[in-house]
């Protein structure tokens, strides 16, 4: 019975490494016609890390020319990210574990007469992690809407700064932008 809660927690590490993504858009949006884009925000929003917003951007720079894009001014389209931080607490219960318990000569339990021995007590684990986000919004330049929307999503493992994981983030959340055609049915 041990290998469930093994199994269990060798799953969520494997879910783990990778950043976990949401994306949205508005099917509407023609996005065959955007080549250029430019910052809806071009300074530091007020209360960020001027560094961590340089890291970021410079990031999104680099993932959208991998995909073609271009900055211009004014671009066919406009960029704009937020980047965030929370605790997050996860509680994984097993269910009631019973020392002593197994095979016996009376059957599953213990010893002869196959009774129970030992008092049960509860197998919880805790886990206690910070979730970092890196969010990007796409606007059409011409009409101001947003037209598209990525979240990428990563356990932090500590309090320094990892560029690896800021690119992988970064190009997690648009590695769906643009979108695909939706098929119509």
């Amino acid at each position: 019975m041990r290998a469930l809660p093994l199994a269990a927690t060798l799953l969520l590490a494997a879910c783990a490494y990778g950043p976990q993504v949401r994306t949205d858009f508005d099917p509407a949006a023609n996005f065959h016609q955007y080549r250029t884009y430019s910052w809806l925000e071009p300074a530091v929003p007020q209360g960020m890390n001027p560094l961590m917003f340089a890291r970021v951007r410079s990031s999104i720079d680099r993932s959208l020319a991998a995909r073609g894009f271009t900055p211009g001014n004014p671009g066919d389209f406009q960029v704009s990210f937020t980047i965030g931080e929370r605790d997050r607490l996860q509680v994984y219960d097993y269910g009631p574990f019973y020392p002593g318990a197994g095979w016996g000569w009376g059957g599953w339990g213990c010893c002869w007469g196959g009774g129970w021995w030992g008092a049960p007590y509860s197998n919880v684990d805790i886990d206690q992690y910070v979730e970092r986000s890196v969010i990007i919004d796409v606007y059409d330049a011409a009409t101001k809407r947003p037209v598209w929307h990525g979240v990428a999503t990563n356990r932090a493992y500590s309090d320094n700064v990892n560029y690896v994981k800021i690119d992988e983030a970064v190009n997690a959340a648009l590695a769906n932008f643009p979108p695909q055609p939706v098929a119509q049915q």
